[in-house]
């Protein structure tokens, strides 16, 4: 059961904050069906681009050039090391000699097939297989969708294989799950789209943590999340907003609130419920009544934070499958403490995010504000009550100027209990009309966040957020 009060809002005006974005990316690339895979090959170092800045995405490829791909991708596989004189892709064949897989054009004499590249792609996973048995088993387990239909014939194996098919292939591979049902066609005759590319400023989940700091620097806070992974937090811009969650020096978790996200099918913070619901693969009722709603697809899980006010998404959290299964309700191996601490901090730049996007200056932290809070918050759980006014009759305002707050102008505090992580509390006021209005008050100039975890009381987490304006 998950609860939220608040204590309205006195006074009113306006405020304004705006901000851009901008991303960089190879000068051919542009709207290319396979960019966001390009940008995941780049960036994990499997692919690069040429001198003149270009990447050259249908550019056609050799038998050596799709090896050393497919090892690049997989270092697993134990390349040995270039000797002095030799050519470059002398070593990749070694390893694919050494692997079993079906190699035979090193010197590059003939063009080289998607066909071939399906044969390649089976010997990987352990299957020797003939060219159609190859294409039929890639299209049978997801790992690729045809260029017309999802057939042998569809497949169009006899075609030359292009740089940017190559890596979506193998990106699927990488990224995939046998039972994700990856599979059929839009009929675009584009080649073999992954399933879905969910990226987030550029990054994706399964990219390196080395690439996720050279695209982005680092992070202006690192945190640990109910999941076990550790967030990397980037809130220099609020409207570029994002959490990249990191396990094993690999991405696992990307969340915002804030439209940085790079979905073909428009799925993002903003997009319609109807549209949220398609990609769910649910009927609309089925979301009507949802604060969040989590579903599988294509080897990640997806949870929807929605804005019911305004029949929009309001903030995205993508986990890959293995990652997310501990990531909303479970006890992380972070201290109770570091959670409330992440889950504080957390909730001031969604709300930031969240006034950016409906046209609202961005708050700024009160400590003081902050303190009341985190008694509050902390008296609720120990005491188990669920109200702003204390069994000892204090109010918020009370409790504010206990904690050394000055007059005011304006003031509230919403409080909430039961929600699992930031994310949801976050959510379940914005889903509220009173503690949006809190939310989007156009006089409030600061907030402060106090959450408490209490392991054995009623509703487990206490969440308290304090508005203040001064004179």
């Amino acid at each position: 059961m998950c609860l939220a009060l608040l204590v309205a809002a006195f006074f009113a005006g306006s405020g304004a904050h705006a901000a851009s974005a901008g991303n960089a990316s190879f000068k051919d690339v542009g709207n290319h069906w396979a960019r966001n895979v390009i940008a995941w090959a780049a960036g994990n170092g499997i692919a690069n681009g040429f001198d003149d800045g270009t990447f050259r995405p249908d550019l056609k490829i050799s038998e050596r050039e799709f090896l050393a791909l497919v090892l690049r991708a997989f270092p697993e596989y134990e390349v040995p090391e270039q000797k002095a004189g030799e050519p470059w892709y002398v070593r990749y064949y070694a390893a694919a000699k050494r692997l079993g897989w079906p190699v035979d054009d090193m010197e590059a004499k003939r063009e080289y097939t998607r066909g071939d590249a399906a044969r390649i792609i089976a010997a990987a996973h352990g299957k020797r297989l003939s060219e159609v048995d190859a294409v039929r088993y890639l299209l049978n387990n997801g790992l690729a969708r045809g260029k017309t239909s999802a057939t042998p014939e569809g497949f169009a194996a006899g075609d030359p294989l292009t740089r940017a098919e190559a890596l979506t292939f193998i990106f699927n591979v990488k990224h995939a799950e046998a039972e994700s049902g990856r599979g059929g066609t839009d009929g675009s005759g584009e080649a073999d789209k992954p399933g879905e590319v969910l990226a987030l400023r550029g990054i994706a989940i399964g990219d390196a943590e080395s690439a996720v700091l050279d695209a982005l620097g680092e992070p202006d806070r690192r945190e640990p999340s109910a999941g076990g992974y550790t967030w990397l937090v980037y809130n220099a811009e609020y409207a570029r907003y994002a959490q990249i969650g990191t396990s094993g020096g690999r991405v696992v978790a990307l969340f915002s609130n804030a439209d940085v996200w790079e979905q073909e099918d428009g799925l993002k913070p903003g997009a319609s419920l109807q549209a949220a619901a398609a990609h769910a693969g649910v009927a609309l009722g089925d979301l009507k009544d949802r604060e969040f709603y989590a579903y599988g697809k294509d080897g990640f899980r997806i949870t929807l934070y929605l804005d019911l006010h305004a029949n929009a998404v309001e903030g995205m959290l993508v986990e890959q499958a293995g990652a997310a299964g501990r990531s909303v309700g479970a006890r992380a191996d972070a201290a109770d403490g570091e959670l409330e601490l992440a889950y504080e901090r957390q909730i001031f730049e969604l709300t930031n995010v969240f006034r950016l996007k409906h046209g609202r200056s961005a708050l700024s932290w009160h400590d003081i504000a902050a303190k009341a809070a985190k008694l509050h918050s902390a008296d609720m759980a120990e005491r188990e009550f669920f109200d702003h006014i204390n069994p000892d009759g204090a109010d918020p305002w009370d409790r504010m100027a206990s904690a050394g707050i000055g007059d005011y102008q304006a003031y509230g505090e919403n409080i909430a209990a039961g929600y699992r992580n930031a994310f949801e509390a976050h959510t379940g006021w914005v889903n509220s009309s009173g503690h949006r209005n809190n939310h989007l008050h156009d006089r409030f100039e600061t907030l402060g966040v106090g959450v408490e975890h209490v392991v054995d009381s009623e509703y487990g987490w206490y969440y308290t957020q304090n508005f203040y304006t001064p004179w």
